[in-house]
């Protein structure tokens, strides 16, 4: 899976998926085409690389990824000028994990299968913190 690209809407902002699940990608997309440009990667590396290209608001990744996992992933982060705001999905999520994604600085806890209202106000709320903060 590589970045996609969108007709960039004038109210839309710049969201990237780190998921190498095309269900996930599909159920996003359909969730958040009104607010967003979904760019989807399948790993840390392309993720970093597609973070500087795009600069996105928010980032949502898988909690495990091939090529290690959001912690990782978060770690690579700190490199860049702005770091946005990461919400971690998982469909094993539990308070422990939660409490995890906070205490190590990501931003939020998505538990799978995705719900249109959730998935909405943490993306909003995400990417208005990134914009206000500079994402970190």
């Amino acid at each position: 899976m590589s970045a996609s690209g969108c007709a960039r809407v004038q109210t839309s902002f710049p969201v990237l998926l780190v998921s190498s699940d095309d269900e996930d990608h599909a159920t996003l997309e359909q969730i958040l085409r009104q607010d967003c440009c979904l760019h989807c990667v399948a790993g840390r590396q392309e993720a970093v690389a597609a973070a500087r290209r795009i600069r996105p608001w928010v980032m949502i990744c898988d909690q495990i990824l091939a090529d290690g996992d959001w912690r990782d992933l978060l770690s690579d982060l700190q490199d860049l000028q702005e770091t946005p705001p990461l919400i971690v999905s998982s469909r094993l999520a539990d308070d422990r994990l939660w409490a995890e994604v906070l205490n190590l600085g990501g931003y939020d806890l998505l538990i799978k299968p995705f719900t249109a209202a959730e998935v909405s106000r943490v993306v909003r709320m995400a990417a208005r913190r990134g914009r206000t903060t500079g994402g970190k």
